[in-house]
């Protein structure tokens, strides 16, 4: 019997609008957390359903991102491998155990040198 394991980090990616009327990628963690990637900003809710919340009920953080993401064929998220992400622009994201980090490339990434931007996975 064959068992298929999988140590991707993200279940499901889906485009969303948000209130504000721009774009962004949700990403469904395998923890049941949501990674909202805009434009401008990196946003963690508790669940799927209050991503969009006017309230801003389930939103547990977020944070600005140094420089705008323009999005392509209208996504920023492009691909992802375990903990990686690969984002528009060549942006990276590595998702780990207690944070998501964003680098300017894969090279940075990998040897975790000029980190742009860290997001806590925590409560």
């Amino acid at each position: 019997m064959l068992i298929e394991n999988s140590s991707d980090l993200i279940a499901a990616v889906e485009p969303v609008t948000l209130a504000n009327g721009r774009g962004a990628d949700v990403a469904q963690l395998i923890n049941g957390a949501v990674l909202v990637i805009a434009e401008d900003a990196l946003a963690l809710y508790r669940s799927r359903a209050q991503v969009g919340d006017a309230l801003g009920n389930g939103l547990i953080r977020s944070v600005d991102l140094p420089l705008p993401l323009v999005a392509e064929n209208g996504r920023f998220l492009l691909e992802h491998r375990a903990g990686y992400v690969g984002l528009c622009g060549g942006l990276v994201l590595l998702i780990t155990l207690n944070d998501v980090q964003m680098f300017r490339s894969r090279e940075d990434a990998l040897r975790n040198r000029g980190e742009l931007v860290r997001l806590p996975l925590g409560e």
